[in-house]
């Protein structure tokens, strides 16, 4: 049921940006506001996943190296909640190619990137989810 109520919101996504760097993360963060998001950000795992929990985030931006643990176990934790399962997991680092990543997430970024991109690929993730998770509770 918290997913029906979930998805008939009409205000803006919220998105939740997991960075260690922090002038990226606020910039992230700030960016997808003045883009009509809702954005909040963190620098760590530990803090995002709860977060994720917290706030009943649509989509979060993942950076891959975190300090306490990288973003696959960020995002298997994520999936195995059911409180979070629904989140629409976006990878986004300033390496290159990173094995598994688009098989662990949603959609994957690297940096550098155009933020019209990064917004783009937040909403259609979502819907994506959105939609994938429609199906499983339709079962």
């Amino acid at each position: 049921m918290e997913l029906v109520e979930h998805q008939s919101r009409k205000s803006p996504l919220r998105v939740l940006v997991i960075d260690d760097n922090k002038p990226h993360a606020e910039g992230l963060a700030e960016l997808l506001e003045l883009a009509g998001f809702e954005a909040s950000y963190v620098l760590t795992g530990a803090q995002g996943i709860e977060q994720a929990q917290q706030l009943a985030v649509d989509a979060v931006l993942l950076d891959m190296n975190l300090p306490d643990m990288n973003g696959f176990e960020v995002c298997r934790r994520l999936r195995r909640d059911p409180k979070t399962a629904y989140i629409a997991v976006i990878f986004h680092t300033a390496q290159g190619s990173v094995p598994g990543a688009r098989h662990e997430g949603d959609a994957f970024l690297t940096y550098p990137v155009a933020m019209t991109e990064v917004y783009s690929v937040i909403r259609a993730s979502v819907e994506r989810r959105r939609n994938r998770m429609g199906r499983i509770f339709e079962m």
